[in-house]
């Protein structure tokens, strides 16, 4: 078995190669894209209810793309609305509710261990958001006044792929690359480049 994986790694060089580089890059641009996404969950971002209905602001407060922005938007509507229940509840003495919404950013920022787990949960984005106005966008009395935490995990809109295709009986090396429901492949017989499959996802759940 050592024998013959050798005997390919030695007659297929460059195709071996190929897919190490390919590897090394997908990895480097994972973990690139993890230590962003753990910076920006390090430090909440302070929203306004209006901001949070808003795209584009969505968009540019929280570096996301416009796929994520539009899904995010629609979520928070439903939240705001009182579509979704809370996963949980707690209490702070401040006398306002963005002095509150200050509060709440800063225990998350430091990892306050009072803080429910819901609210300490490591996750892409976290947005705190004073909700001042009703569904109808009329303001609040003071006792109902309260401040959101919104954890939020993104789709992730890229994706590389590296693997092997049989056509014809023959073993191709096979390198794709995936955004949204878009799809490209890549075959290649050794270092040669043998053709192309492009794929379109018409069903997502």
């Amino acid at each position: 078995m050592l024998e013959r994986v050798k005997q390919v790694v030695t007659k297929h060089k460059t195709a071996v190669l190929a897919i190490l580089c390919v590897l090394l890059i997908g990895i480097a641009y994972a973990v690139g894209r993890h230590s962003a996404a753990d910076r920006v969950a390090e430090k909440p971002t302070i929203m306004t209810q209006e901001q949070t209905q808003d795209v584009t602001t969505l968009r540019n407060q929280l570096n996301i793309s416009r796929a994520n922005a539009n899904a995010l938007q629609k979520r928070l509507a439903e939240v705001q609305s009182g579509q979704r229940a809370p996963t949980t509840s707690y209490y702070v003495s401040a006398p306002t509710v963005e002095r509150a919404a200050q509060v709440v950013e800063r225990q998350i920022r430091e990892d306050t261990p009072t803080l429910p787990r819901a609210a300490r949960e490591k996750t892409d984005r976290t947005v705190v958001t004073p909700i001042t106005k009703d569904k109808d966008g009329k303001d609040l009395p003071a006792d109902q006044k309260k401040v959101d935490v919104y954890k939020i995990n993104l789709r992730k809109d890229h994706r590389i792929k590296v693997g092997a295709s049989a056509i014809g009986g023959k073993a191709l090396m096979t390198v794709g690359y995936e955004q949204g429901r878009f799809e490209a492949l890549a075959h290649f017989d050794g270092g040669k480049y043998k053709g192309a499959t492009v794929t379109y996802n018409i069903i997502e759940w």
